[in-house]
């Protein structure tokens, strides 16, 4: 596998580096920010929206999109091992969208725990967390919120400079990981052509207290791209290409009969383009459309004898036009089309956990921001139809969606802001129509093909302040769903070639989710040219079923961080204690989990030299060393959270 890598540290350290200083070539522009119609200066100070970019994202990377963003408010992880998919307040799966660059992508991971969010985190610059209307941009499976993953190949924004380069090299102790990247980027007048490449290849990770490692943990990835660009200032077309390659084990107890492993592929194909309109009401016109190809190989059981394969094809066109004011308090809107369509499958031993389903949907949507005297208004409607057709089957919804924010600066840096959603998702191929064993997981699902659509009720209130580098935020929400889809164990098992798997069954019954999120740093000292900086984060929430006050399965844990900052122009320093508390009110034959503490500090040093910038970063992880557990684990009883690490990254610009 190492041997895989050794060309691309080759190219990494060979390539000729001679461009203008720049923090990145490829930091993403404002109109990436699509929580709103326009660019929004305080992007997270709305209904509990984050961006999560600088060195914050490069201290966190990890092989699976999930693990990178579970420390963040609101935000939590369910996976296997490697493979990790993110939670938002406590909904997964088709509930949450994942995208790249605004555009649809593929994979399988809302379909099962051992899969992978198909994305290289090596070549990822920002992600945005996004909740209220602008989730209805994506479709009716944005339900809890979208993932937007950025790495603009297409230049969206006029480039700063002619020519860049970016390199990047880590090492992490614990599995002797390696990883790197290489982003390239050449002006020649509006033509903007933009290239990566990246890898990362470690073995089995290190547990905490012991000197063994986690079985069957090592991983390998490799991705690259390239994107080609017209940009004149105010109109851009671009398209890009890009392919992933990766092979990951789902860790296991040593010796364990089910041991499996996993190669995914992805290519993805994405056209995005925008225009400037001069006429009386339209001031834009865009259009996007992406294809992406995803399939994997699972090897299961003894001697891998079970050879199973998953599909995932995409096929997105959207379009748009931003309107002009239509009346005095309506200062601007959007309305557009949107069609997708999903291939989705399991080939072999798990044809009937994922049979092979085309999902089809047509959707009209419009958003509008409105700034009265009291207050400003962001109100978003979307109506969609959804197909999906197997060939024994077809099922169609029509779910529909409804999302407001309202915001009032109540005085100076002061804000509240609080939110109403109606949203409905149609059920996903697996929950209407699994009958059969995931050998991974070590489950026999079983779908309903009655099901209708889920319907959330949303409303949610908040109070932020920002001044500098004092901040706070509050954030409380209240979520009723009507038919909730549930994926429960019902206590039995079904005798799959000698081995027991547990049922786990789909039903539709009324559940409510509540929570409290809580976050700020303040600026508690300034000695010489440092900035001290306290920092704390609370995030609650529980699920259950109304019908009888029961948990809801998979819903994580309580947590909580604080943290202290030291930082100049030069120097970043991050001392952070994370805890999750114990879990103990569980869904149906959920196991209790345990809480655990985790000691985490990071240094970056900042620098300039001629024509060379960059920074040195070091990080140390699980300083204390403790075992810790994830409640969402598939395979929790037998797999850790990895024990103390170090890593160690240099970064290059020229």
């Amino acid at each position: 596998m190492f041997k895989k890598f050794i060309p691309f540290l080759i190219l990494l350290f060979a390539a000729n580096l001679n461009a203008e200083n720049i923090e990145s070539i490829f930091v993403a522009p404002d109109v990436f920010i699509t929580s709103k119609i326009k660019p929004s200066t305080e992007y997270e100070s709305d209904r509990g929206n984050i961006l999560f970019d600088g060195h914050e994202i490069e201290k966190k990377r990890k092989y699976s999109i999930g693990d990178m963003l579970k420390d963040l408010p609101g935000i939590s992880s369910k996976g296997l091992g490697n493979a990790s998919r993110p939670i938002i307040r406590g909904m997964t799966n088709s509930r949450v969208k994942i995208l790249q660059n605004s555009s649809g992508t593929t994979d399988v991971s809302e379909f099962g725990e051992d899969h992978i969010v198909g994305y290289d985190p090596m070549l990822i610059d920002k992600i945005e967390i996004i909740k209220g209307p602008g989730t209805l941009l994506y479709g009716n499976n944005g339900f809890a919120g979208v993932v937007n993953i950025i790495n603009p190949l297409v230049a969206v924004d006029k480039p700063v400079t002619d020519e860049n380069v970016e390199a990047n090299f880590g090492y992490t102790t614990s599995g002797g990981e390696l990883k790197g990247s290489i982003k390239a980027a050449q002006s020649i007048e509006n033509f903007i052509v933009r290239l990566n490449a990246s890898g990362l290849s470690s073995g089995p990770y290190d547990l905490a207290n012991t000197s063994n490692k986690q079985p069957n943990s090592s991983k390998f990835m490799a991705s690259g791209g390239v994107g080609l660009t017209y940009n004149d200032g105010d109109n851009y077309i671009g398209f890009s290409f890009d392919k992933l390659e990766a092979v990951y084990g789902n860790p296991g107890p040593e010796g364990e009969e089910n041991m499996t492993s996993l190669n995914p592929t992805k290519n993805s194909f994405n056209f995005q383009s925008s225009f400037s309109l001069n006429t009386a009401y339209f001031s834009k016109f865009n259009l996007q459309g992406a294809v992406s190809e995803y399939n994997h190989s699972e090897r299961t059981g003894d001697g891998n004898n079970h050879n199973i394969n998953f599909f995932s094809d995409l096929y997105e066109i959207k379009t748009s036009l931003n309107h002009k004011s239509i009346i005095d308090v309506n200062s601007e809107g959007l309305i557009g089309f949107h069609f997708q369509n999903y291939d989705q499958g399991a080939l072999g031993q798990e044809e009937s956990h994922l049979v092979h389903t085309r999902t089809s949907s047509f959707a009209l949507f419009a958003l509008e921001s409105f700034n009265f005297d009291l207050f400003d208004l962001d109100i978003g409607g979307r109506v969609e139809s959804v197909n999906l057709k197997n060939t024994s089957m077809e099922k169609g919804f029509f779910p529909g969606a409804f999302s407001s924010t309202i915001k009032k600066e109540i005085f100076n840096n002061n804000s509240v802001f609080g939110g109403f959603d109606f949203t409905q998702r149609a059920p996903n191929a697996v929950e209407l129509f699994a009958n059969g064993p995931h050998h991974a997981q070590e489950q026999f699902e079983i779908g309903d093909s009655n099901m209708d659509v889920e319907t959330s009720y949303n409303f949610s209130l908040g109070y932020s302040y920002n001044n500098g580098l004092d901040t706070f935020k509050i954030e409380t929400y209240y979520n009723y769903i009507d038919d909730f889809i549930a994926a429960d164990r019902d206590g039995t098992t079904t005798l799959v070639e000698g081995e027991d798997m547990n049922d786990v069954n789909f039903t539709q019954y009324n559940a409510i989710f509540t929570g409290l999120e809580v976050g700020g740093q303040y600026a508690f000292a300034k000695v010489n040219d440092f900035d001290f900086i306290s920092n704390v984060m609370i995030d609650f929430l529980k699920g259950y079923r109304t019908s009888n006050d029961k948990a809801l399965s998979l819903i994580p844990q309580t947590k909580m961080n604080f943290g202290i900052k030291a930082i100049n122009e030069n120097w970043d320093a991050n001392l952070n204690y994370f805890h999750y508390f114990d879990k103990e009110f569980i869904g149906p034959f959920q196991t209790r989990t345990g809480g655990h503490s985790r000691l985490d500090f990071d240094l970056t040093r900042d620098f300039n030299y001629s024509d060379l910038s960059g920074h040195l970063m070091f990080t140390a992880s699980n300083l204390l060393d403790v075992v810790g557990r994830n409640h969402l684990e598939a395979k929790k009883a037998n797999v850790q959270l990895p024990g103390r690490s170090f890593m160690f990254m240099l970064k290059l610009f020229y």
